[in-house]
């Protein structure tokens, strides 16, 4: 008699892989249980499939659901589900359509959709009180610090994605044409929730770089810095004022001494 652990081994290798012989037979010796077993399969497979559908939907609605179906039953073979939690599924999308070598569309597309599932099902933040910012403003800018809600997400991309997410959503409006191939153009994208709906902001690629130095501890008065020298030219007061507006600001530090 098989242990219980060889056969929910050989069960789960049936789903993943398809190979039931091993599973049928543990379970029924007259192989009575192989239409039972490829038919929770195709079920289990359909729903991993709906999992992604839900997930990536730009995506979907993109490629259309055939081709759709052929990328998400490869990465349900490459990437097995490990938990219950479906949440987590998926997130291994982007990496693994690099891995195919799919187009950089697609790739790009994948990474800020995940951005986009992520920062919809996180936990409400605190918005920054406006005020509070008179403490940075009237604070010496050296020993100044922002610190950002960890439910954002800050996205470089080598192509101006956000374009073709904009037109794929449910409201968009039908008369906006989106020409493809996109250029390759270094982009910088905040994905935020705001009233409930998920928000993608463009920047302007200095403007991203000068907000992932923010959010790595730069002070305001090294990034003021970085304004002055940079030869395009930055308003450094448009761009804080952006990001209050977005409430991607979770608070503001003073270093000691300085």
């Amino acid at each position: 008699m098989p242990k219980l652990c060889d056969i929910q081994q050989a069960f789960a290798e049936a789903i993943v892989e398809g190979t039931c012989q091993t599973a049928t037979a543990a379970m029924a010796a007259d192989g009575s249980a192989l239409r039972s077993l490829a038919l929770y399969r195709r079920l289990i497979r359909n729903n991993f499939v709906q999992v992604l559908r839900i997930t990536y939907p730009a995506l979907h609605r993109l490629v259309d659901d055939n081709y759709f179906g052929v990328l998400a039953r490869g990465y349900i073979k490459k990437y097995p589900s490990t938990s219950g939690d479906l949440f987590l599924y998926g997130r291994h999308l982007p990496a693994w359509l690099q891995r195919i070598e799919a187009s950089p569309l697609l790739v790009e597309l994948a990474r800020l959709e995940w951005a986009c599932h992520e920062v919809y099902q996180a936990a409400d933040s605190v918005p920054f009180p406006p005020d509070r910012f008179q403490a940075m403003a009237s604070a010496d800018p050296s020993r100044v610090t922002i610190q950002f809600h960890q439910t954002v997400r800050f996205l470089a991309c080598s192509l101006p994605v956000h374009r073709v997410w904009q037109a794929l959503q449910p409201d968009a409006t039908p008369d906006v044409a989106i020409s493809l191939p996109l250029p390759e153009e270094q982009t910088g994208l905040i994905v935020v929730r705001s009233c409930g709906a998920v928000q993608v902001i463009p920047l302007a690629w200095l403007e991203y770089r000068l907000l992932e130095a923010l959010s790595q501890g730069a002070s305001v008065a090294s990034i003021e810095q970085q304004v002055r020298e940079a030869e395009a030219g930055v308003d450094f007061t448009r761009l804080m004022t952006t990001l209050l507006q977005a409430q991607v600001i979770a608070g503001i530090s003073l270093k000691e001494g300085v």
